[in-house]
């Protein structure tokens, strides 16, 4: 009796497993780790493709609003582009001066330490400037009085300058209307050793006469030019 429940059992356990082995050969899903690692490759590709697709539009973008900076920057006209120049028109009338003076330079404490040259090379009568790089045209009946100046600092050290203290016009014979100069570069500064160019402008009436520069310091005594332009 016992030897054939053990064959029975026997029997028994051999069927059942040879049944797991069908079930498992059709089983569709016996191959699912594999499934699931396809899937995975496709997601991580996918990934890839976007990140590679993000990364070019990127780079196309950029490369475009590169050229499109360069191509406005070009054509935009703006100063101190090194193929643009600014065109003036001549002056309408001007005179050689060659006029030079020395005024001292002095310390915190009013000593003077050194000299400076102040050279007014000549004057033009003009309808258009260029202030701060930018065109500036004189409204209808006035016209720009520009003195172009150069300063020489032979001292071993810098220099600043306010050029508009040195100068005062008067028009029309009316000497106690002193004009300030309204434009220029002020404060200018000169280098140890070295000559600086700038200038000054008056704004005056077309109709204007007797043109008299006064040169010299504030407090100081003053030489007159005449102007005849």
């Amino acid at each position: 009796m016992d030897t054939g429940e053990n064959k029975f059992e026997t029997n028994y356990s051999t069927l059942a497993a040879s049944r797991r082995s069908r079930l498992n050969l059709k089983n569709p899903f016996s191959s699912r780790p594999n499934f699931t690692n396809q899937v995975l490759k496709l997601k991580s590709m996918s990934r890839k493709k976007i990140i590679i697709g993000v990364s070019t539009a990127a780079i196309l973008i950029a490369l475009f609003a590169t050229f499109k900076f360069s191509t406005n920057s070009s054509s935009s006209g703006v100063l101190g582009d090194k193929n643009q120049k600014m065109q003036l028109p001549d002056a309408k009338a001007s005179q050689t001066l060659n006029k030079e003076f020395t005024f001292p330079i002095k310390d915190d404490k009013g000593t003077q330490i050194s000299t400076i040259k102040f050279l007014i090379e000549n004057v033009e009568k003009r309808d258009e400037i260029v202030v701060k790089g930018q065109p500036a045209s004189a409204v209808s009946g006035r016209t720009f009085l520009i003195l172009n100046l150069k300063i020489v600092n032979e001292y071993n050290q810098s220099i600043s300058i306010s050029t508009k203290d040195y100068l005062r016009l008067t028009v029309n014979n009316k000497e106690n209307e002193n004009l300030a100069p309204d434009i220029h570069n002020d404060p200018v500064e000169v280098q140890a050793i070295s000559t600086k160019f700038t200038r000054v402008g008056f704004p005056i009436n077309d109709t204007d006469q007797n043109l008299k520069l006064h040169v010299g310091e504030i407090k100081g005594d003053k030489t007159t030019v005449d102007l005849n332009l």
